[in-house]
């Protein structure tokens, strides 16, 4: 598909002979304007280098270009310059350029920042990881990894937006500008130019940071950033068309060697070593007639997206160094003109669909896919159109990226989905972590592993299994079977053990603990909504042996089953399942045990909950009802809703309070005091938080009333999860302090337990 660049290869010995020929023809031209003004004029290269989001000074330096009336007929970039640069080569100008680089959100196209919405309500309700987004698969027996920790999908769809119509011409020498992509083939390790096939993906390929991004696949070659082998390919560009060359270099700080003392700090430096080799080896082959701009980028790194538009002006000024050298391959007026005229396009596509299809699936059902689709035969769409389809399509479970290719008569395409389905798939692995602890001597640990087998059938099966030692133990193995294609109705059966180990208190103090094991199953019927809500009707039996794990016997020791219908609802469009910035959160479950069905005891109990985070520029409100009540029934004593610990009232332990009935409102105010990584949405915030509640026929006998209480607290979704420290009180003379770290511990209210885990 794409040809290896060879390092003696003879086309590049004669071209340089050729530039040389014709550097000389030119520099006999009586003026600079006068060989401008000529046929004759120098070809002039443009060479981008790589960089992450520094290259947002390739933009400034292409604004200067134009202001000084500067034609370019050749460009050659490596990672952001080749991004840049195929926009550039496309026929984008450059205020276009910065406008639309400036108008990106990162922390959608990077950080994945609104995607959650996107997946279904069973992605949110069965996938939740809180310490770690890394999922895992199983191929022939053992443990694969994905080709990259960050999910691409989001840039890949940009970078298809991008060059739109380019995309449509699979030869780079007949873009408005001759374009060339570098490549490095991790098979070999060689360089590799792109000069024909999918613009969009070129671009991909160069910029795949090996671990970061996942490399770019081919019959020949596993292709990833170009940068490891040519940063700055003024060989390249010579070859491709250039007389004159002009280089833009992104040049940083000299690095401090107090800053080279960890391994992390030198295993990222031994990158920028090599690449600042072969950048050393290219620009020393420039000769007095090239033009070497060199971009101090300060502080801005090569992850800090966010910031190009600070990098934009950067470009400029340092362009603006070279303005006499740049003057002297200027064009007059009128004929520069002639030239942006004639390399000028535009990237819109505007067309009515003659059908939609759908092609390379090998598990997922491409019925269901059309189903989900909203862009349909007869529809008229664009740019913006198709792109959001491709972000719908690939915030589903099983696929990895979502390309499409528009073919046939360009005012009537078909439009040819071409889903990628997860190489590490169809069994995937999670594992997650969490711990609390706090002042009155509580340390608990959660390890959670879950294992997911998708696509069994045709109507899209999942096989679940569950494991988790600690504070809650439990191994689960379910099938959840949708019904049809659609996936709206389904059936879910499952069986399993859990174990919890939860205190009884008095006033306060821990008397016991006690030690629950279940043993059960049973069946959910349900029904699919939308993508953020979901309703359940099913039955459920569970054996229960109850025995003091530590402390006095104070209630009975017994074996009793528990059978009988339960009905869940869930709605939920938050941004995160933990600190959410953003959206709500809405429960229901309703549990009737019956000796009709199977029970040895009957009782039942509904409780509910609500949450809703409301941002106020860079601080959240977090607002939280929830109640629950026996419905009049005998709720037996281990069947109590248990009240305490920060998710359900700061100032208690977890679980101190046991009741037949209860109430809570709350109310946080949370102020961003530190971004950690802001295009991951990681972020620190002091809060401060004010609640009431109240408890009737407590497990204690302790008529308290109303309670009122308040916190203090820090935190925040940081690297390793979740993390949070804070100190409550309550107007019963009761306080706590906390840390928690990863994974939720405790099983509180209906916010706090499995139903959004």
């Amino acid at each position: 598909m794409y040809r290896r660049f060879c390092k003696f290869d003879m086309r590049w010995v004669l071209g340089l002979l050729c530039g040389c020929c014709v550097a000389a023809a030119a520099a006999a031209q009586p003026a600079p304007g006068a060989a401008a003004a000529n046929t004759t004029r120098p070809r002039i290269g443009l060479v981008l280098a790589g960089g992450g989001a520094k290259g947002g000074a390739h933009i400034g330096v292409l604004k200067v270009l134009e202001e000084y009336h500067v034609p370019i007929d050749c460009i050659a970039g490596t990672s952001v310059g080749a991004l840049v640069g195929a926009g550039y080569a496309s026929g984008i100008p450059a205020p276009e350029l910065q406008e639309f680089v400036t108008g990106i959100d990162w922390k959608s196209v990077v950080g994945g920042l609104g995607q959650r919405d996107l997946q279904t309500i069973e992605q949110k309700r069965a996938g939740v990881t809180y310490s770690n987004n890394l999922e895992m698969g199983i191929k022939n027996g053992s443990v694969t990894f994905p080709g990259g920790l960050v999910n691409t999908s989001g840039i890949e769809d940009l970078l298809r937006s991008y060059v739109a119509r380019s995309r449509m011409q699979a030869d780079f020498d007949r873009l408005p500008i001759p374009y060339r992509a570098i490549a490095t083939d991790m098979v070999t390790g060689e360089m590799v130019v792109l000069d024909h096939g999918d613009l969009a993906t070129a671009m991909r390929a160069s910029m795949a940071i090996p671990g970061a991004f996942a490399p770019v696949v081919t019959d020949e070659y596993i292709l990833s950033d170009g940068g490891m082998v040519r940063n700055i390919p003024v060989d390249v560009a010579r070859e491709l068309c250039a007389d004159v060359v002009i280089v833009v270099n992104l040049v940083e700080p000299a690095v401090e060697s107090d800053k080279l003392q960890s391994a992390a700090q030198l295993i990222g430096r031994s990158m920028d070593v090599m690449i600042q080799a072969n950048e050393e080896l290219q620009l020393r082959t420039l000769t007095e007639r090239d033009i070497r701009i060199d971009v101090p980028v300060g502080d801005i790194g090569t992850s800090d997206f966010e910031r190009i538009p600070e990098a934009i002006p950067l470009g400029e000024a340092a362009a603006r160094q070279a303005a006499e050298r740049l003057a002297e391959l200027a064009l007059p007026v009128a004929e520069y003109a002639a030239w942006r005229d004639g390399v000028t396009a535009d990237q819109a596509v505007e067309a009515h669909l003659a059908d939609v299809r759908f092609e390379g699936l090998e598990r997922v059902n491409p019925e269901y896919l059309a189903q989900r689709a909203v862009l349909r035969a007869g529809d008229t769409v664009d740019t913006a159109a198709i792109s959001a389809e491709a972000q719908r399509m690939s915030a589903l479970q099983e696929l990895e990226s979502v390309e499409y290719r528009l073919e046939g008569d360009p005012r009537r395409p078909t439009l040819v989905w071409l889903p990628q389905e997860k190489r590490w798939g169809p069994d995937y692995l999670k594992f997650d972590l969490g711990m609390y602890a706090s002042e009155g001597g509580d340390l608990f640990f959660t390890i959670y592993a879950k294992h997911t087998r998708t696509w069994l059938n045709g109507l899209g099966a999942e096989w679940r299994n569950e494991i988790q030692f600690g504070y809650e133990s439990q191994l689960l193995t379910s099938l959840y079977q949708p019904l049809e294609v659609s996936q709206k109705y389904f059936v879910e059966p499952r069986v399993g053990w859990w174990r919890t180990v939860e205190g009884v208190f008095e006033n306060g103090d821990r008397l016991a603990s006690y030690q629950f094991n279940n043993y059960g199953g049973g069946v959910d019927f349900g029904v699919n909504l939308s993508n953020r809500a979901q309703a359940r009707l099913g039955y459920l039996y569970t054996r229960r042996d109850v025995e003091v794990d530590s402390g006095s016997p104070l209630l009975p020791e017994e074996t009793s089953d528990d059978a009988g219908l339960v009905v869940s609802a869930t709605y939920d469009s938050r941004d995160t399942p933990f600190n959410a910035t953003h959206g709500m959160a809405l429960a229901l479950e309703y549990l009737q045990s019956d000796e009709t069905l199977g029970a040895s005891r009957d009782w039942q109990r509904i409780e509910a909950g609500a949450g809703i985070a409301l941002p106020v520029r860079k601080d959240v409100i977090w607002l939280n009802l929830a109640g629950g009540a026996n419905l009049g029934s005998d709720l037996p004593w281990d069947r109590t809703f248990m009240i305490g610990g920060p998710g359900s009232f700061p100032g208690y332990e977890l679980s101190e309070i046991r009741a037949e009935d209860y109430w809570i409102a709350a109310g946080s105010y949370l102020w961003q005091i530190k971004e950690i990584m802001s295009i991951r949405g990681q972020a620190l915030y002091a809060g401060v938080r004010v609640q009431a509640g109240e408890t009737l026929r407590r497990l204690d006998e302790v008529d308290d009333n109303r309670i009122y209480g308040s916190s203090i607290y820090l935190t925040g979704r940081t690297p390793v999860g979740p993390l949070t420290l804070g100190v409550g009180a309550t107007s019963t003379d009761s306080w706590s302090m906390w840390l928690a770290v990863g994974r939720p511990v405790g099983h509180g209210t209906i916010l706090e337990r499995g139903i959004f885990r």
